[in-house]
């Protein structure tokens, strides 16, 4: 069988469309490239903690004495709803600008998003309810802030988010006028500059008093992609249970644009199903695009660009699914048009609005748990 190659006197000897269409094919090829897109990375140090023995005892005993106090005095349970989050272009626009932090409002019912809702508050408002706290413990946990391209495995510079928060919610969480109102802890001050992937990042250091579901939650500030000629603006969120509590992974915590998982998003093996639905204004987004993108720590070599990452589009209902093959720390990613702000041309430019929700998928072996 003859070998096939190319040589520049064999090309420029094929006729003039023939020629065309080969550099074209081979301009292809060359732009073919892995996926490069940026990710705003939030991910604890341990994608969850588990009560030692003694303690999932007494927290055992506190949970059956608190059902016994509590349960003479229970009403009937309230309808949880679902929040209102901040709308209006005017107010987007200020929260695009970085004039104002997009935190999760208090709210009513959303007709289209027909899941359950959260409205934080604080700890000492909380307390102030008279409800029965959980038994204090002593853990922290370390959460890492930084812009990559997971794939790559490979870091990149990024700002100070805008906005660093972490909601607690456990089986005391109280409901008012029919949300659930988890603890809120604003985290931004306790943020320190780090390096990651030789990359400025951030990270912070969140002292854990009490078991629940912490659900961390993230505003990036928009910046520029002068590459595709646009700013980009992240809202990301990822959650850590901590001493077995559950209750609330799958609430919507109110952000302007969310993934609200309807998936238990900790506890998973590989192959594991995935699925959610965005949400944008508390709406639910059809045909949006979503993608999966797992951090390719082993860095190992992909046939195709597409097999680097999953893609989908929500349906009518804004819900998607993923099977999950790997272990390993997976972000999924919804965008969606945002307002426009003034480019550095003084112009206004496009902003692109990604929302952005990790999680940990386990191997069979269970495998120490990298990021």
């Amino acid at each position: 069988m003859p070998r096939a190659f190319f040589s520049l006197h064999r090309l420029l000897s094929l006729p003039f469309p023939s020629r065309l269409f080969l550099l074209a094919f081979l301009c292809c090829l060359a732009a073919a490239r892995p996926a490069s897109a940026q990710m705003t990375l939030l991910v604890p140090s341990q994608p969850g903690i588990e009560a030692p023995a003694k303690a999932k005892e007494e927290q055992k005993k506190n949970t059956a004495e608190q059902n016994a106090v509590q349960a003479p005095a229970k009403a009937a349970p309230e309808a949880v709803q679902p929040p209102k989050p901040q709308d209006g272009a005017g107010k987007a626009k200020q929260q695009a600008d970085g004039q104002i932090p997009a935190t999760p409002d208090a709210a009513k019912a959303v007709e289209a998003a027909g899941r359950n809702a959260t409205v934080p508050v604080s700890a000492d408002a909380a307390n102030d309810e008279g409800e029965l706290q959980t038994p204090p413990i002593s853990e922290e946990v370390d959460v890492l802030i930084s812009m990559m391209r997971p794939f790559r495995h490979e870091g990149l510079p990024m700002d100070m988010p805008q906005l660093f928060a972490v909601l607690r919610y456990d089986d005391n969480t109280p409901v008012k006028d029919g949300v659930l109102q988890p603890e809120r802890h604003d985290l931004l001050g306790d943020v320190e500059e780090i390096r990651y992937l030789d990359q400025k990042a951030w990270g912070a250091n969140v002292a854990l008093s009490r078991p629940g579901l912490y659900q961390f939650i993230i505003e990036a500030r928009p910046w520029w992609d002068a590459a595709r000629d646009r700013f980009v603006q992240h809202y990301v969120k990822t959650t850590l249970p901590v001493y077995g509590v559950e209750r609330g992974w799958e609430l919507p915590v109110g952000q302007r644009f969310e993934i609200q998982p309807l998936t238990r998003a900790f506890g998973l093996t590989a192959p594991a199903l995935f699925s959610g639905r965005v949400l944008f204004n508390g709406k639910p987004l059809d045909n949006a695009p979503v993608r999966m993108a797992r951090i390719n720590t082993d860095k190992q070599n992909a046939p195709t660009p597409w097999h680097e990452e999953l893609a989908a589009r929500t349906d009518g209902e804004g819900r998607f699914a993923f099977v999950l093959n790997q272990p390993g720390w997976w972000c999924c990613a919804a965008t969606a048009a945002g307002d426009p702000l003034k480019g550095p041309d003084g112009q206004p430019k496009p902003l692109e609005l990604g929302a952005l929700f990790w999680l940990y998928v386990d191997g069979a072996t269970a495998e120490a748990r990298k990021r």
